[in-house]
């Protein structure tokens, strides 16, 4: 039967044997008790470990990263292609950026704005604006569903099974083409010019917000959820400032053209609030 081999067994073998000193320091010393413990496991405590002065610290649970819309590879495609596309924009039509800024209140900002550039000339402009405030309302519905939708929702689950970008690209599309719809057909019916300079207010008003409000628009839209809120109340600053100054000019053009304001009501309950209140009822489905 084997019996416990001590230190004193080891130096008189041979063996040079450290001291605990030479190894950890001066005041290190072995612990008391027998050198080969037969039991298995012990477990220590950290005063026996580290000393009298040690605690365990304690470590909070990370909470698992949720999938988020915003994560998604065509989201983010579509900032890149919007933040290109404007880049583009800008350089290439950079003269008709004045007369945007030049009449931004004035009383009659979109007739001068129509006279500087005539109904929007610069084809290009035209187009491009259009395309990426298209592509920038989409994705701004995309965050909004991100941060009013609660994570743990079965809503939130089935959406992010879909391309939501693409969901949302579809029904800013439908929007769009009930704003054509409404102004053309009105154009029929009525069978006078004022109903095109009313489509050429709400468009150029269009562009105007996309070309100021873009570049806040976009780091909102990638804007960390910790500055989000900051972010957020310069963009909601900024969009009412510029509603505003739509709103002013859609009501100087009703009472330019003597018609009854009750008449402007109803057009913008009939152009915006309607196909909204319509994406609304379809989103709750």
């Amino acid at each position: 039967m084997s019996r416990t081999i001590t230190i004193h067994d080891l130096e008189r073998a041979g063996y040079d044997v450290v001291s605990p000193q030479a190894i950890f320091g001066r005041n290190s010393t072995l612990m008391s008790g027998d050198p080969v413990f037969k039991g298995g496991f012990h477990a220590v405590s950290p005063d026996e470990m580290f000393g009298n002065a040690s605690v365990l610290a304690e470590v909070e649970p990370q909470a698992m990263l949720e999938a988020s819309f915003v994560d998604s590879f065509v989201y983010q495609l579509f900032i890149f292609v919007a933040f290109v596309l404007y880049l583009h924009m800008l350089l290439h039509s950079w003269g008709f950026i004045g007369a945007i800024w030049g009449n931004l209140f004035s009383v009659h900002s979109e007739r001068r704005m129509a006279s500087e550039g005539g109904e929007l000339p610069l084809s290009y402009f035209k187009v491009a604006a259009i395309i990426v405030g298209i592509l920038m309302v989409a994705l701004v519905g995309v965050r909004i569903a991100d941060i009013g939708i609660a994570p743990n929702s079965p809503i939130y689950d089935s959406l992010l099974d879909t391309f939501i970008p693409v969901v949302a690209l579809m029904f800013v599309l439908v929007l769009v083409a009930w704003l054509y719809a409404l102004h053309t057909i009105s154009g029929w019916i009525t069978l006078s010019p004022a109903v095109e300079e009313l489509s050429s207010i709400s468009l150029i008003n269009f562009v105007r917000y996309v070309v100021l409000m873009f570049p806040l628009v976009g780091a909102w839209l990638v804007a960390p959820v910790d500055s989000l809120r900051g972010w957020s109340i310069a963009l909601i600053s900024g969009t009412a400032i510029l509603l505003l100054i739509y709103l002013k000019d859609t009501f100087v053009f009703f009472i330019a053209k003597k018609i009854p304001i009750l008449y402007w009501i109803l057009y913008l309950c009939t152009a915006f609030l309607l196909p909204m209140s319509f994406v609304l009822r379809m989103l709750q489905n």
